[in-house]
């Protein structure tokens, strides 16, 4: 279902943020998604980074009119160590239900081959598995946003590009710089970063989809900004089109320390 895939893409575009000092106070940030001007989704994205490590958490429930028609409660997690700005993930997982049914997955990494540790339900005959050689080189969404988010501190630009395993799909992704400017943003002074985002399904269809109209380009768009001396750059808003009931947008709504 393309709504879903874009509520999933939703999920890992809001862990953009990322700091290239040696230690960073662990902070939430709280984001209200809507569609088509309407509330459907809030969004909590911890982030816990050092010079060497990083963890981020992301918790997303479904509210009012989102609750027909995604996750009541999705909770994924993304570990893993730091080299410059390299990413190297060691874990990922997320756990939710979908239609009443749970839904886990856990990926271990091994080098740069991740291994499906979890996979609830297990893939059914509707889909063609990602084969072993097709994982090799991949990272899990929220690692490849690091990266991405990390070379945008470093360079002031987001031109760069991967790929990402996320236990059921392998989809290729790119970014590029738009250019700096005042954002769109009530409330916010100052420039912020403008980044075209772009993913593109590659392995892991539905049997009977057409590859080339299922691997079409997707498209979306992100403003990051510091909005703290010591705080990490995180998107302020994130845009992405939907084929249903129209656009996506997420917007960040408080930044506040983190409490564990």
């Amino acid at each position: 279902m393309r709504t879903r895939a874009a509520a999933a893409a939703l999920l890992s575009l809001v862990a953009l943020g990322t700091t290239l000092g040696a230690r960073a106070n662990p902070i939430d940030a709280d984001y209200a998604v809507s569609q088509a001007g309407i509330p459907v989704m809030d969004i909590r994205i911890s982030f816990d980074i050092t010079g060497e490590r990083y963890r981020l958490t992301s918790i997303a429930r479904a509210r009012g009119l989102g609750r027909l028609f995604l996750p009541r409660e999705q909770v994924a997690e993304a570990e893993g160590g730091l080299a410059g700005r390299e990413v190297r993930p060691l874990r990922y997982r997320t756990d939710g239900e979908w239609r009443g049914a749970p839904r886990r997955t856990l990926l271990e990494y091994v080098g740069r081959t991740p291994r499906l540790a979890v996979l609830e339900p297990p893939e059914g005959p509707d889909r063609v598995p990602v084969r072993p050689e097709e994982r090799e080189g991949t990272i899990d969404a929220l690692s490849a946003l690091v990266l991405l988010a990390r070379d945008a501190a470093a360079t002031g630009r987001c031109d760069l590009s991967g790929a990402v395993f996320d236990g059921r799909r392998r989809l290729e992704w790119q970014s590029r710089t738009i250019g700096t400017a005042r954002p769109p943003v009530p409330g916010f002074r100052g420039d912020a970063l403008r980044c075209a985002l772009e993913s593109r399904l590659v392995a892991g269809f539905r049997a009977g989809d057409d590859p080339a109209r299922a691997g079409q380009p997707r498209q979306a768009e992100a403003w990051l900004a510091v909005l703290g001396a010591g705080q990490p750059p995180l998107p302020l808003r994130v845009e992405f089109p939907s084929t249903f009931l129209g656009a996506f947008r997420m917007d960040l709504v408080r930044l506040s320390p983190s409490v564990r």
